[in-house]
């Protein structure tokens, strides 16, 4: 059995490299040079291109084994042909490697996220079992807002291994995005360019390591937030350049499709790109920028994305987006229902204001979340019980940057007005979150950090430190970050041991039981009952809860009583 860590040891490193693979392949195929692309971005290219394989691919078959492996060694195929011929540098290749060998101390044993049993290993592995079906959101709650993060997952349902890799992608799109602050960190450094944006990127990176270091906890959520964090800094670059160029309009096209993909809520974070419109149109007309969007494929690529998500959710719920009643047509036999969709929004608007928990709910739902009423509750069971532990250390590390850089030599602070604008809407999505779903896992730590990093990089920049100084206090706080990431996860890990006895030798999996299995079973006994109804109708057992069909060569499911489920 000691043999388990070296099989998950072995998928880990071939389901990465064969991401890689992919996205090596189609920047060359959008015309990306290699050399002006960091391998944190060619892999978020491959994810990307996967998710939207993944999409469309389940439309017609179910991701098996069979399919996955193909689809496995293909990637990795495209890898080694790409890295014979040059590609990309051994260096980066060496760092890259360095940084994903430190990320699967995270990956270890990983005790999965608090929804996974309930719906995020459920879903995925019904995009193994079976193509796309209709009406799967009557099934579960969780079923009906389903994350292009189970989607990419599904992809890695592999021989041997089987469903042990339905954590891939949060673990992906953590070592890219540390992969990409890092890069630019480094070539920051190498032109001796020492600005905000510096600053803002190593605090991010140091964020996320320490902040984010236990993998279980991504979820579809922290993942989302990760890129949020690119995202401001890509845009940061392009307002200092004054120019949009079309890697530029790539990676950010790519940032927000993902992101969004991943949580619908993410679609108001489009807000964060008005800077660079204005900045650009008055730089080169609005004719020019559009032709810049208009003449880039994945522009394009990014469109089908989301495209795919929201008939993936229609097909799911009968909503484009669940729950917002706005979005659903609820004449289609397999729709959820109006009343259900508003018991569900006033749900889900409980939870994220406190008026719900596992242990706990409110009397009167309905009336808590009016009128602010469900504030005072918030600051009790939310506010100084979790929400105060993160700002605590947030000002923590603010205090450890301004001793580390802190300079008696000071250059005056430079405010220009594209930075207010991006502070402004920043504080902008911060209300909508505070008022809409206040709990930190919906967009709280991003936004949060993000509002004091960005005058803190100013502040850090008006210290002038000389080059070596700057790489030498560099090194130090991310040499901080890496041992908190590691000495936490190595803790983890003992504890999980001692406590759930998880065994790193024995069984470096997370658990699964027979539980995890319940929809694809209920699923598979419905259509098997369906084709033996149609031969055996006398002996039709009718099920009270669903009605199935078939049309088209697809199964429709829809639920006939309406309850709690």
């Amino acid at each position: 059995m000691k043999i388990d860590i070296f099989i998950l040891f072995f998928f880990y490193f071939a389901s990465i490299f064969s991401a890689l693979g992919y996205g090596i392949y189609f920047q060359k195929k959008i015309n990306i040079p290699a050399k002006s692309i960091c391998l944190g971005y060619s892999l978020l290219i491959g994810v990307f291109f996967l998710l939207i394989y993944s999409y469309f691919s389940n439309f017609f078959y179910a991701h098996n084994v069979y399919h996955n492996l193909i689809l496995l060694f293909l990637g990795l195929f495209l890898f080694f042909f790409n890295h014979i011929n040059g590609i990309f540098l051994k260096k980066n290749l060496n760092a890259f490697v360095i940084l994903f060998l430190l990320i699967f101390i995270s990956f270890l044993i990983s005790k999965s996220h608090d929804d996974f049993p309930y719906y995020h290993f459920p879903y995925t592995y019904y995009l193994t079992q079976n193509p796309s079906l209709i009406g799967i959101g009557n099934f579960n709650h969780g079923f009906r807002t389903p994350s292009s993060l189970f989607y990419f997952n599904s992809l890695y349902y592999l021989p041997i291994i089987k469903y042990h890799l339905f954590h891939i992608g949060s673990a992906i799109i953590y070592g890219s995005a540390i992969f990409i602050f890092f890069s630019n960190l480094k070539e920051k450094l190498k032109k001796n360019n020492i600005n905000y944006l510096y600053f803002f990127d190593l605090l991010s990176l140091v964020f996320i390591l320490v902040f984010f270091y236990r993998l279980a906890e991504h979820g579809t959520d922290r993942s989302a937030q990760i890129l949020v964090l690119l995202i401001i800094s890509e845009i940061f670059k392009v307002l200092i350049l004054k120019k949009i160029t079309f890697y530029e309009i790539s990676k950010l096209s790519i940032l927000f499709a993902i992101t969004i993909s991943l949580k619908a809520i993410y679609f108001l974070y489009g807000l964060l790109l008005l800077p660079l419109f204005f900045i650009i149109i008055g730089k080169i007309g609005l004719k020019k920028l559009m032709m810049k969007l208009l003449l880039n494929p994945i522009f394009y690529f990014s469109i089908i994305l989301l495209s795919l998500v929201l008939v993936t959710n229609f097909f799911n719920t009968g909503c484009l987006i669940y729950p917002f009643s706005g979005s659903c047509f609820t004449s289609f036999e397999w729709s959820i229902q109006t009343e259900e969709i508003k018991k569900m929004a006033l749900h889900y608007e409980n939870w994220s204001k406190a008026g719900m928990t596992p242990i706990f709910k409110v009397d009167d739902p309905g009336k808590y979340v009016e009128n602010f009423n469900w504030v005072h509750g918030w600051l009790d069971r939310y506010f100084f019980f979790k929400f105060s532990d993160f700002l605590i250390g947030l000002i923590f590390l603010k205090l450890i940057f301004l001793i580390t850089f802190y300079s008696n030599k000071k250059t005056k602070i430079k405010i220009n007005n594209e930075i207010i604008f991006v502070y402004s809407i920043i504080i902008i999505l911060l209300i909508e979150w505070f008022i809409n779903h206040p709990t930190l896992r919906y967009g709280g730590y991003s936004l949060i950090a993000v509002l004091l990093f960005i005058p803190l990089s100013l502040i850090l920049e008006k210290f002038d430190n000389n080059l070596n100084l700057i790489k030498k206090k560099t090194f130090i706080v991310i040499l901080i970050g890496i041992t908190i990431f590691i000495v936490r996860n190595i803790d983890r890990i003992i504890k999980e041991n001692e406590k759930y006895n998880y065994n790193i030798l024995l069984n470096p999996y997370y658990k699964i039981d027979n539980s995890l299995f319940r929809v694809e079973n209920q699923i598979e006994n419905l259509i098997n009952n369906y084709h033996f109804c149609q031969d055996n109708k006398p002996k039709c057992n009718k099920y009270e809860q669903f009605v199935v069909r078939k049309k088209m060569d697809k199964y429709i499911f829809k639920r006939k009583k309406w309850y709690n489920f």
